[in-house]
């Protein structure tokens, strides 16, 4: 992971460049995501908002004994209920499954397992600096500028999802432990087609398809479950069904419990519910159901994917260096807040406040 200081547009964007060349493998075609944070303390690590009061100490987090259900779980489904049922009228294009609902869930400031990011650099930026763009004058927009300490996080979606697979490769229980229905046999024959056939379940050829490869749609996924319907468990078998794609749903979609060290998050493409999620150009990594760390050998904040060894050579984190004169530069080549929030409310600030 290496860390890099920008004291200019000009010089964000060189870097982001330099980065993108170190993170290429030979001649493959690089995809980066970027997350603008305006702040470097414990409630922006990476990890996603619904760990963070169990990463600090101030929730608890259990499971039964067979670590099938637990507070988790119940935190989430807890919050699916409620904004499902609060603002069903006014979703325009309906989820059609739980980790769909999550996706709008997370841009409307529920706790989820999702984690933002952005296919721009320009609109992670613009979130890092959103203070110094915001055109209102007032005690919060003044407090925000005095405690703004901005990094744009970048990450490789491909490579972490390629640590995926190999979590799955090198732990054959993983696997076992998600697929039931069919004999050991079969089972014993998927493990061996994952380890053996990554580039037949997993990763294409280099370049000829680098605008869909290695990034999955859990609800795409989702859907394709629901159409094999009775039969998913010979798809399974005569692998007919991706066994891959299905691993991810029972680890991130069902909710199998797995230790942090086993399994990382994995970077998906979701459906764009509203105009905010197209404008900001939305992504994500969605992490799956950590089983609790509690105890003497606990440790500090172990969703951060920062600290997750497997992440680190995912990621780099770019430190802005000048705040003011960065935002006068978005704003001088047409950058404004509301094109993170399209809403009327906000358009009209950025023209009545200037």
């Amino acid at each position: 992971m290496g860390t890099w200081y920008a004291k200019s547009l000009d010089e964000y964007i060189r870097i982001i460049d330099i980065i993108s060349r170190r993170q290429k493998v030979a001649d493959e075609k690089n995809v980066l995501w970027f997350r603008g944070n305006e702040q470097t303390d414990f409630y922006y690590y990476l990890e996603p908002n619904i760990y963070r009061k169990i990463s600090s100490g101030k929730e608890t987090h259990s499971e039964n004994s067979k670590k099938t259900y637990g507070t988790l779980w119940l935190k989430e489904e807890y919050r699916y209920q409620h904004f499902a049922a609060r603002n069903y009228d006014k979703i325009q294009n309906m989820p059609e499954s739980m980790i769909e609902w999550q996706e709008v869930m997370q841009h409307y400031y529920s706790k989820t397992r999702l984690m933002d990011w952005s296919e721009s650099a320009i609109v992670a930026l613009n979130f890092a600096l959103e203070a110094y763009v915001d055109p209102r004058e007032d005690h919060e927009i003044s407090y925000r500028r005095r405690h703004n300490a901005p990094v744009v996080w970048v990450l490789n979606p491909v490579k972490l999802n390629k640590m995926v697979y190999k979590c799955f490769k090198d732990c054959p229980d993983l696997i076992r432990n998600a697929i039931k229905g069919i004999g050991n046999d079969a089972i014993d024959a998927i493990v061996d087609d994952i380890q053996k056939h990554r580039e037949i379940y997993f990763l294409l050829d280099k370049n000829a398809n680098a605008g869909v490869n290695g990034i999955v749609s859990l609800s795409g996924l989702e859907f394709l479950r629901k159409s094999y319907a009775d039969s998913l468990q010979q798809a399974i078998e005569n692998r007919s069904f991706n066994p891959f794609f299905y691993l991810l749903l029972r680890y991130y979609s069902d909710g199998l419990a797995v230790e942090t060290d086993q399994l990382t998050p994995l970077a998906i493409i979701h459906p764009h519910h509203s105009e905010r999620i197209h404008e900001q150009k939305g992504a994500f990594t969605i992490f799956p159901y950590y089983a609790a760390e509690n105890g003497k050998n606990a440790r500090v904040h172990p969703f951060a994917m920062e600290f997750m060894p497997r992440c680190k050579s995912c990621l780099d984190k770019i430190v802005v260096m000048d705040s003011i004169g960065m935002a006068r530069q978005l704003k001088e080549i047409g950058v404004k807040r509301s094109h993170l929030y399209p809403e009327m409310e906000i358009v009209t600030k950025d023209f009545e406040c200037v």
